[in-house]
């Protein structure tokens, strides 16, 4: 029986228009004699051939195999130096044979580089999780504890920025500055307030073009002229569990212009370090075993079973564990989630690998493994 996948995760690619194939019949063609085109979202692999294209646009798709739905919107995908996925609205089905009319077709350029080795299936299994705390109070999480640790990681910069602050969201003003810092969870680096010139960056947000926007751009730069601001820095703090809730900002004001960029350097370390330490704070060893899929040296993909581990991965999609490959010592990994899927009664958790722990030839004995597994 061929199931539809039920997607729980996924890191969205970035995907692109298809410009790089103009005429998709041709393009159908060679793809189908070259790696395959495949229905997309389901766990058997279903190749599919492109039998033509009818006078009004509608193409034309036969399936090696029937699954047992067919959704009314459906994707095909293929993978040559690039990744290829086209939408189609079902117009009618007869058997084995889909006609389609298209709806969208896109290309990603970032595409899976490494081998994956399905070997090492019976030849390795993962345990001792460190994973997310699935009960946690998330206003206890916003409390009193959370700004105790975000002052203490704030504290260190102040031998070099002894003027940063941190404005907690209970105390913040009522502006329109921190309702952006809410709204677009982007920091501002205002390099002059004359100008209002921003830091030329895409992670940074154009105060500038938003109030010159709004029509306010001439009473801001009198506004912060009045209050002796050359330059300054907003950086919001947000903590990511289940929500993206605003915590606070950190925040720098000088009456001098060009404010050094390594201030920006220094807010994205404290927020590194304050999400890590909240997760930490919030986190057990689950004492399970699950099968390995596969591996590549970037990453893994597990069969899971635990629904704890389902459930904490849903609030907090990164995690530890032990990768343990027969007759071998256990290697601690991090991970980061990458897709999640559900498949009957398990689900398939594909992450890349973040961090190697413990013995610094650990990396190379996992590489080492993987080949002699293959």
């Amino acid at each position: 029986m061929i199931n539809r996948i039920k997607n729980h995760f996924s890191f969205e690619r970035e995907f692109v228009p298809l410009e790089a194939v103009r005429v998709l019949p041709e393009f159908y063609k060679e793809m189908m004699g070259a790696g395959g085109i495949f229905l997309k979202g389901y766990d058997t692999d279903i190749r599919v051939k492109f039998k033509g294209e009818r006078a009004d646009g509608t193409h034309i798709w036969e399936l090696q195999t029937i699954p047992e739905t067919i959704d009314q919107i459906f994707t095909i995908q293929t993978t040559p130096s690039f990744h290829v996925e086209v939408d189609y609205e079902l117009v009618n089905q007869k058997d084995n044979l889909l006609l389609g009319k298209l709806i969208d077709k896109r290309q990603t350029y970032t595409t899976r580089s490494e081998v994956r080795n399905e070997k090492v299936r019976d030849n390795a299994v993962v345990s001792n999780f460190l994973i997310s705390n699935t009960n946690i109070d998330f206003s206890k999480l916003t409390g009193v504890s959370s700004q105790v640790i975000l002052t203490d990681i704030h504290r260190n910069l102040l031998k070099d920025y002894p003027q940063s602050k941190v404005i907690f969201s209970s105390n913040a003003p009522n502006s329109e500055e921190v309702e952006l810092l809410k709204e677009n969870k982007k920091p501002f680096f205002i390099t002059s307030t004359e100008t209002m010139e921003s830091l030329d960056s895409d992670e940074v947000f154009d105060l500038k073009k938003y109030f010159e926007d709004e029509f306010i751009l001439d009473d801001k730069v009198q506004e912060y002229k009045r209050k002796k601001i050359a330059s300054f820095v907003c950086y919001p703090i947000f903590i990511q569990i289940k929500e993206m809730y605003f915590f606070a900002f950190l925040t720098l004001e000088s009456e001098k212009v060009n404010l050094p960029l390594e201030v920006l350097s220094a807010y994205k370390e404290v927020e590194r370090t304050f999400q890590e330490r909240i997760m930490d704070s919030n986190t057990h060893i689950l004492d399970v075993k699950q099968n390995v899929l596969n591996v590549s040296r970037g990453g893994l993909a597990l069969e899971v079973t635990n629904p704890e581990i389902v459930k904490s991965l849903k609030i907090k999609p990164s995690f530890t564990l032990d990768v343990n490959f027969k007759l071998q010592a256990p290697i601690r990994m991090v991970l980061e989630l990458r897709h999640m899927e559900e498949v009957n009664d398990f689900y398939i958790v594909g992450s890349r690998i973040v961090g190697v722990s413990g013995d610094k030839k650990a990396k190379d004995i996992y590489h080492s493994l993987i080949d002699f597994f293959s």
